[in-house]
């Protein structure tokens, strides 16, 4: 099996067995602040992969979760009819290659497998709570590179980019718009926690593995208390870091997508303006030239939010997902 969006396996702790998936090495998360370093535990975006040897191959995969969560099994790009329930106690699931998908059509396979091949099982995971593989058994095998996107997208931001109010993680905007780009998606967003801290700056400049990356910057630091003068310092070490990695890699960053502090009549707009200004200074005053800036409030309207004006529902992801997946594609074709 392949594990994507994985970076290291640790002990869980709510069960005596099994290794829980974590995005972020543990080298990097120590020294991230206290909520980054849990949320870089949830598995938002991350996915266990097999390929069954034949389309009679039974797989059976033991997974738990530190609380009630979901994981959701695809077939490349085909959505499985049911997800499937973790809890604390380890549960074993069974995964053969579901009959329709074993007689479609050869062109209609064809075109699917431009990005994931059909026999490709995902199980994608929900951001709700850790998550630990505990056994695998059955004949299978990874994808192979052929079988899956030849080019990484990564996205980096707060609780907007893990997904917090998608109705799941397929929904979210860095899944939509690897979907539509035809790119493997990495998600490092960090609910509550994206502080633009140099350990998420170097790690994400020293993985070799991307091929373009989204910075959406940062709410989690307007809300927080930090001056803009702390963010655009911490913005500005963040963007340059890492579009200064490698010129060939696009960097797109985001402005604050449309919130309370610009949506309420006791909003603080000035503030809001302020840390939207910051970052366009940042992007301009980079000098590496594969760098680029959208205006967040230019990828959703205010009526895609949910009801605390904060966190996009699925009107609002697929919104951004338009928009940012048309930066993204313009970026990469550059």
């Amino acid at each position: 099996m392949a594990l994507h969006d994985v970076a290291e396996l640790a002990d869980p702790d709510w069960t005596d067995s099994g290794d829980e998936l974590r995005r972020v090495p543990g080298a990097v998360a120590e020294n991230l602040n206290v909520a980054a370093r849990d949320r870089v535990r949830h598995p938002a975006g991350s996915e266990i992969r097999f390929v069954p040897a034949s389309d009679a191959a039974t797989v059976r995969v033991t997974l738990s979760a530190a609380t009630e969560s979901l994981v959701r099994p695809f077939w490349g790009t085909f959505q499985g009819e049911e997800p499937l329930e973790l809890g604390p106690d380890p549960a074993t699931f069974e995964l053969s290659v579901p009959d329709p998908i074993a007689d479609l059509d050869r062109d209609v396979a064809a075109n699917a497998a431009d990005a994931f091949d059909p026999r490709v099982c995902r199980l994608r995971f929900e951001p709700w709570a850790p998550v630990a593989l505990h056994d695998a058994a059955g004949e299978c095998r990874p994808p192979t590179d052929d079988e899956t996107p030849d080019r990484r997208y990564l996205a980096y931001g707060t609780s907007i980019t893990e997904g917090a109010a998608a109705s799941a993680t397929h929904l979210n905007y860095v899944s939509r718009v690897a979907r539509d780009l035809d790119l493997d998606p990495v998600n490092l967003g960090m609910s509550g926690a994206a502080y633009c801290e140099p350990a998420v700056a170097d790690y994400i400049a020293d993985r070799d593995d991307w091929a373009v990356a989204t910075l959406a910057l940062s709410v989690n630091m307007a809300n927080r208390g930090f001056t803009v003068d702390q963010f655009r310092e911490r913005a500005a070490y963040l963007v340059e870091t890492v579009a200064g990695a490698n010129p060939d890699r696009p960097v797109v960053c985001a402005t604050l997508f449309p919130y309370h502090a610009d949506l309420r009549e006791s909003g603080d707009r000035e503030r809001a303006r302020a840390y939207r200004e910051a970052l366009e200074s940042v992007v301009e005053d980079c000098e590496s030239g594969n760098v680029s800036v959208v205006d967040g409030r230019d990828l959703s309207p205010a009526d895609g939010l949910t009801t605390d004006l904060l966190h996009p529902g699925d009107a609002g992801m697929e919104s951004i997902a338009d928009a940012l997946a048309a930066a993204v594609g313009e970026s990469l074709n550059g």
